[in-house]
């Protein structure tokens, strides 16, 4: 019984941390709102189960990396106000490690939405009665996401 306990502990601490990255961390916040807009999109345009498991996999990866960078940087802000040049270092190499993940994110993304049969189908979706709704609905919910993060 206490492993049990132990465990389920363990995603509540889990839990608990991606909860104040996404109220904290305005990246994070723009991360997640991406890759809302990005499944909305995949899904209009009929992926493929596997082609949406390498999104999601782009996702994570995106996204673990941001959770990262917040626990560096939280450990380097622990030092003090004072400037260091080792930190600052440590942070930008955390930093860089976001970077990368959402390049090759976005290279990825776009080897599989660029695509003419996924075009045609986005396009096919728009050019119907309400499809732009999807549009209108990603930037209000872009803005509040990002105002509704506090510190």
């Amino acid at each position: 019984m206490g492993k049990i306990r132990k465990l389920r502990q363990s995603f509540i601490c889990a839990a608990r941390g991606i909860s104040l990255c996404i109220r904290t961390e305005r990246n994070f916040r723009i991360h997640l709102c991406a890759t809302f807009f990005v499944a909305g999109l995949a899904k209009i345009a009929n992926f493929t189960a596997l082609e949406f498991a390498l999104l999601f996999l782009c996702f994570a990866s995106v996204m673990s990396a941001e959770l990262f960078n917040t626990a560096v940087e939280s450990i380097c802000d622990l030092r003090g106000d004072q400037y260091n040049l080792k930190i600052k270092a440590i942070k930008d190499i955390a930093a860089g490690a976001v970077l990368i993940s959402a390049v090759f994110a976005a290279l990825i993304g776009g080897i599989l939405f660029l695509r003419p049969q996924v075009l045609r189908s986005i396009a096919l979706f728009f050019s119907q009665p309400g499809g732009y709704t999807f549009l209108l609905f990603i930037p209000a919910a872009f803005l509040f996401i990002l105002i509704k993060g506090r510190k």
